[in-house]
Parts: structure tokens; sequence; C-alpha cells
């Protein structure tokens, strides 16, 4: 977990996490003295499970150490779990429910996220979500390439259709290309992939959303801008995991942005981090 803990003096916090032989999680907080504050700023990058658990314990320390009421605001730029967001198919757990329940359990005075996955999570866990349109403001090469002539918005599919009709809005864009896509309910894989436009001749297509995993879903659009003339596709992503890696964006796929929720290798020249703050 990339973690960063201050007070509201700016007074930075270290901790040490181990692992027991038993498997349990611990963490010590540092003896270092600090002035009196009025409260404490968590950002937590979480990337697995063990993360959460540290991240449960690092409240629960700071609480002891500085009394029970203190004042804690948690950033996660990423949701963990917030795609899990309902029971898709008998059998299966509520995955977000659980979450949110252990983010409330930390009473904390504030909670923050970025472009979150789905109003689901906003709800279940009361925090402020930073909408995608303000992070992608934050970078003028980004919103240079967005507001072009020559450029059209791509909107993935229909989910994400509310969150890129508010950057359209956002940023006075004149039009934007539909997706549509169909996935298999108790596998999670897309089974189909339409795109609504006209030719797109010369064009760069900007695809906007909030997460990418695997790529498949835009590996299938860029595809489809292609046939139809774009000359140069752009994705931005709030959240860029990339299990598959970039190689799978070869020659479909000229330029990505995202933010540094996710670790990312600042040296591929396809990325563009955008460190949000």
């Amino acid at each position: 977990m990339s973690i960063q803990i201050k007070t509201d003096n700016n007074q930075i916090l270290t901790t040490n996490f181990l692992t027991f032989s038993g498997g349990e999680r611990h963490v010590q907080l540092s003896d270092t003295d600090v002035s009196p504050f009025s409260c404490i700023t968590i950002e937590a990058r979480i990337q697995d499970t063990t993360d959460v658990m540290d991240l449960l314990l690092l409240v629960n320390a700071l609480r002891h150490k500085f009394g029970q009421n203190t004042p804690i605001h948690l950033t996660l730029p990423y949701l963990p779990y917030a795609r899990q967001d309902r029971v898709c198919a008998a059998g299966q757990a509520f995955s977000l429910e659980v979450f949110a329940g252990l983010l409330n359990s930390m009473a904390l005075r504030r909670l923050t996220v970025w472009d979150c996955h789905s109003q689901v999570g906003i709800d279940l866990t009361q925090a402020i979500n930073i909408t995608p349109e303000k992070i992608i403001a934050t970078h003028s090469e980004l919103v240079e390439q967005l507001t072009s002539d020559n450029s059209v918005l791509v909107c993935p599919d229909q989910g994400a259709k509310a969150r890129c009709t508010a950057i359209q809005e956002y940023f006075a864009l004149p039009s934007m290309v539909q997706c549509y896509k169909k996935r298999d309910p108790k596998t999670g894989h897309i089974t189909k992939t339409e795109i609504e436009a006209p030719s797109l001749t010369g064009k760069t297509a900007i695809i906007t959303d909030d997460i990418c995993d695997g790529g498949f879903t835009f590996i299938k659009i860029a595809e489809q801008l292609k046939a139809k003339g774009a000359s140069q596709i752009i994705l931005y992503v709030t959240h860029g995991i990339f299990s598959n890696g970039f190689q799978v964006f070869d020659g479909l796929i000229d330029k990505i942005y995202t933010t540094d929720s996710f670790p990312q290798n600042a040296d591929n020249s396809m990325i563009n981090v955008i460190h949000y703050s």
C-alpha cells in the first residue's frame, strides 16, 4: 500500500507494517513527537486485501495514540470493490456493501474518492467524489486534445454515459460518440461491442472511462474507430490497472492518460500520468 499520513499542520507521520509468522498483520506508528493538530489526513492507494487490513489497523492505531475522537480524513483515489456494486448472479456476495461497512466502521470525518465507478459506491460510503472532468481539467495537454476541433469524445458504454455527458458539458464539446457492450452476468466477460458513429476520417477519437483493467473493451472500440477512419485514438482512464500490459494496445491506441491512483511506469512513452491532488 502506498500511503501518506499527515496532520493539518503538515507534520508527516510514519508507520511500519509487518506480518507475523501466523499470517497476522501488524502496524507500528513512529515515536516521533508531534505538535498539537486538529485532524489527520490519510491518502492510501490500496492494491490488495492485505492493504485493506493494514488500513483498518492504521486507523485503529491512530485512534489509540491520539484519541478516539481524533478527526480523520481519508482519501482513497481508487475505491476498492467499487465494480462489485450489486449481486449479478445467485450465490455471489455484494462485495462493495461489505467493504463500505468496513469503511463506515472507522467513523471517518471525511472520505474522498476519485471518479467512483457508480453512484452505489458514493451512496454506501457517503464519500466525496472527485469527478473526472475536474481531474482532466488539471492536465493542459489533455484539455487541448479534448477541445480540439478535430477531436471527438467517445463514450465506451451506456453505463458511462452520465460521466461522459458531464465531461462533454464541462468542456463545451459539440458532440459525443456512443458505444454499447453486453456482458455475461456470471463471468463478467464482454460478449459484444457496438459503436454508433458516422465516418470519423481524420478525427482524433478520445475514449474516456473510469477504469482500464485488461483493456478488452477499449481494444474492441479502437478497432471499430479505426474502421471508421479515426487517424488517432487516445484513451483517458482515471484508474489504470492495465493487467494485460500495454502491448495489447499496439497499433490501436496511440496515447493513454491516467492518474497515479495505481503505480505507473513513467518511462513508457505511451503513458501520460496525471498527478492529481
